[in-house]
């Protein structure tokens, strides 16, 4: 009897341990091969962004970061990554972002990156972040990573102390909870006092260890594959760079794909999501307004994981499509006062590489739908990174910041107009 009851679970018990000894053995598994990375350069896998053993090493290869949100996903022939591969740039970009990701996800997602220390970013603001409520509570524990965040409670004890508090607070206040002990270690941190030796020894020993096996064995298994759509992409370009006659093709293009409309919207976007129910926009934006929202505090706090790291970065201020801005009754200046606001923020710490594409001279197709680039945004943000990709190393002279604790304020975060 024993010997038939062996037979039949013997199997599934030895299965079980031997995942328990992967999942908790200290071995560092060789997972992510350069194969590995390319694809995850593009896939915009939700694994990828929550972990960081693919990250890491792609940040050991020749890879710049690109970190924003939905509109990394508008993969035409200007995008960035078609862009690079076309005209054979020295480092590629490496896609970090997914609809609903806003600044406190991504603070997250730039301090688990130990690799990134010294290198370069780009970083894409979508203005829309910045709603009256800032992100949603659903979203950011959509997104949030358990191994980035049991990183930033080990490394709590250093670093700016009142950022540490600010995001410990922040992350409760959205309702996140992991179990007791990681939330205990969170309300201490929220409350300036350092963690206690047994949560460091419980979430560092028991807790990240396993989140990291987990990571370096599963977090590039059959990844979201876009490459293909990439090589589609980069096929229809030109052999040679000319930007004139890429501007040109780039307007050919949108005019060809936004027939339907005469709000230069991408047409597949237009028909599934905007043909029929477009009146109900009509003016619906009248009293939207970007310069009043905790998403401020949010994106100081991405700042911080930034400086903290010495990384240089280039900030885009990610364009609303001009059409969709006058018929929505959207005011002009709900646009320019975000600017100034963020600009503000972002000059005053030592933040001075801003590409604006929120007010250009010729706006037209610089946007596939209503608020994300597309085609000739693209292509203007394209002028700028071929520059700025031929180094991966930051310079220091670019990274010498001068942090304000103040844009952690909810004073800041309610400030309407800056003058300056």
């Amino acid at each position: 009897m024993k010997k038939k009851l062996w037979m039949i679970f013997g199997p599934v018990i030895v299965a079980i341990a031997a995942l328990l000894i992967l999942l908790w053995a200290p071995i560092n598994f060789k997972t992510v091969t350069p194969q590995k990375v390319r694809q995850a350069a593009t896939s915009l896998d939700i694994r990828v962004l929550k972990g960081e053993s693919v990250k890491n090493a792609a940040e050991k290869e020749n890879y710049i970061p690109i970190i924003g949100s939905s509109e990394l996903s508008r993969m035409d022939p200007f995008h960035p990554s078609s862009m690079a591969q076309k005209y054979h740039w020295k480092n590629k970009p490496f896609l970090q972002g997914n609809p609903g990701t806003a600044s406190l996800t991504q603070a997250m997602n730039v301090g688990g990156m130990s690799n990134l220390k010294g290198n370069k970013a780009v970083f894409i603001i979508s203005p829309q972040w910045f709603s009256k409520s800032g992100v949603q509570a659903d979203a950011f524990k959509y997104f949030l990573s358990p191994l980035q965040l049991t990183g930033f409670i080990l490394k709590s004890n250093t670093g700016d102390k009142a950022m540490n508090k600010y995001v410990a607070g922040r992350i409760l206040d959205l309702g996140v909870s992991k179990g007791p002990i990681e939330d205990d270690a969170l309300e201490r941190i929220s409350e300036g006092k350092q963690i206690t030796s047994f949560q460091r020894f419980y979430i560092e020993t028991f807790v990240r260890s396993s989140l990291q096996s987990q990571d370096n064995l599963f977090g590039s298994l059959s990844m979201n594959d876009h490459e293909k759509m990439i090589d589609d992409a980069a096929s229809k370009l030109p052999d040679s760079y000319n930007y004139k006659d890429l501007n040109k093709l780039a307007t050919k293009m949108a005019k060809h794909n936004s027939r339907d409309n005469d709000m230069q919207i991408g047409d597949s976007f237009y028909k599934r999501q905007l043909r029929k129910r477009i009146r109900t926009y009509k003016n619906t934006h009248r009293h939207v307004k970007y310069t009043s929202s905790p998403e401020y505090n949010d994106f100081q706090a991405l700042l911080y994981m930034f400086a903290r790291n010495k990384v240089e970065v280039m900030f885009v201020i990610q364009p609303i499509n001009p059409h969709w801005v006058k018929y929505t009754g959207m005011p002009k200046s709900s646009i320019t006062n975000f600017d100034k606001k963020i600009k503000y923020q972002l000059r005053t710490q030592g933040f001075n590489n801003i590409v604006d594409l929120s007010n250009v001279k010729n706006s037209n197709y610089i946007a596939e739908d209503t608020i994300h680039m597309g085609w000739r945004g693209w292509l203007m943000l394209d002028h700028h990174l071929k520059y700025y990709y031929k180094d991966k190393k930051a310079n220091p002279e670019n990274t010498q910041y001068k942090m304000d604790d103040y844009f952690l304020s909810n004073e800041w975060a309610q400030t309407k107009n800056v003058t300056k």
